[in-house]
């Protein structure tokens, strides 16, 4: 099997593994905006929507990766979902959080499984594995901000306009307590949000130049 058609059926599982881990959490919630509203699903539908639209592209035109903007974006699909599976495993996991707090067994372990772990897993695995290195650039971490940032004033609007969410993150008005300027304070907030930028922009580096070093090893 060729590289081009085994990254066709990796995909194919991922594209599974995404769909399969949204609608789990999807169906049977109290609240569907609530839940659409946590930056976990909106990363996993975010990177879904991208490896669907790659799958289609990969079948019909083997140059794709040719584009800076291939790799621009493909990037930061990466590194949002990175933030997904790293934040869950350092700081939610240990303590037990589930996306759905009215559910459990098989269903409730599987949603979260898949959208916190194995989809997060094997989006960082594709680019190991099929994307050509050394095409990132220095500056390209400073515009994989922009999901996460733009995250932050989805928030805030939602709230505005009178959205809830299950508490589950630590807070029913702003999802997660650190977001939460009734809780921690606006200061705290404001420390909060420098952290999680230099926590990405940290993360977002190493890749780069990561990418960087086997680009050079590689000869790309």
């Amino acid at each position: 099997m060729d590289r081009r058609t085994l990254s066709y059926f990796y995909r194919i599982l991922l594209i599974a593994s995404l769909s399969t881990g949204i609608i789990l959490n999807v169906i049977d919630t109290t609240s569907v905006s609530a839940i659409l509203s946590y930056y976990t699903l909106q990363s996993n539908i975010i990177c879904l929507a991208f490896f669907v639209f790659i799958l289609i592209v990969s079948a019909v035109k083997d140059d794709y990766q040719e584009s800076d903007v291939y790799h621009l974006v493909k990037g930061c699909i990466t590194i949002i979902i990175a933030i997904t599976g790293l934040v869950y495993a350092i700081a939610l996991g240990p303590i037990g959080f589930d996306m759905q707090i009215d559910t459990s067994g098989l269903k409730n372990f599987m949603s979260n499984f898949l959208v916190h772990r194995l989809s997060p897993i094997l989006v960082i695995l594709d680019y190991f594995f099929f994307d050509k290195k050394g095409k990132f650039k220095f500056y390209y971490p400073f515009l994989w901000l922009i999901i996460p940032l733009n995250y932050l004033m989805y928030v805030y609007t939602y709230s505005a306009n009178g959205g809830k969410f299950f508490g589950i993150g630590g807070s029913r008005k702003y999802a997660y307590f650190f977001l939460d300027y009734t809780q921690i304070g606006y200061t705290g907030v404001a420390w909060a949000i420098v952290i999680m930028v230099i926590f990405i922009l940290v993360i977002s580096f190493l890749l780069v130049i990561v990418d960087r070093v086997v680009g050079r090893r590689k000869g790309h």
